[in-house]
């Protein structure tokens, strides 16, 4: 019995030096306004203790006036990811790196004219430790 307890505390303290870690951020308002062009947001900009994470796992939110649908993506450099609605979560591109900054990308829907602002833009970025030997997550690194 004790020896099974020292090893379910043993593990359980292994699993908390390497538990992951996540960083919220929140962008003003875009005003999405004419076809066929990208607007952006401001940079959203990791902490330094996730500038040497890998991330995992991003969650966002964002609000668009009723029936409006624009084209929505989260960008790191030129590596971006579709995003689905205004509200999800999905996993974070493999060439995502925890330090540099994201941003949000809008473009009216096909055939929209209307302009439309864009609110409340949040993101959430869940990251690995970078000494994490979780070997789903190792290729990700980069490194």
């Amino acid at each position: 019995m004790r020896r099974s307890a020292a090893a379910l505390l043993s593990l359980v303290a292994g699993l908390a030096v390497a538990a992951p870690g996540s960083w919220t951020a929140e962008a003003p308002a875009v005003r999405v306004a004419g076809p066929d062009r990208d607007y952006h947001s401001r940079a959203l900009t990791p902490p330094p203790l996730a500038e040497r994470a890998t991330p995992t796992r991003v969650s966002w939110r964002y609000r668009v006036p009723a029936g409006a649908e624009p084209r929505a993506w989260l960008c790191q450099a030129g590596h971006c990811l579709a995003l689905g609605g205004p509200r999800g979560r999905a996993p974070a591109p493999a060439a995502w790196r925890g330090d540099r900054p994201l941003r949000f990308r809008f473009r009216l829907a096909a055939g929209a004219r209307q302009p439309l602002r864009v609110a409340a833009l949040r993101l959430t970025v869940a990251y690995a430790d970078p000494n994490d030997a979780d070997p789903d997550l190792a290729g990700r690194s980069g490194k």
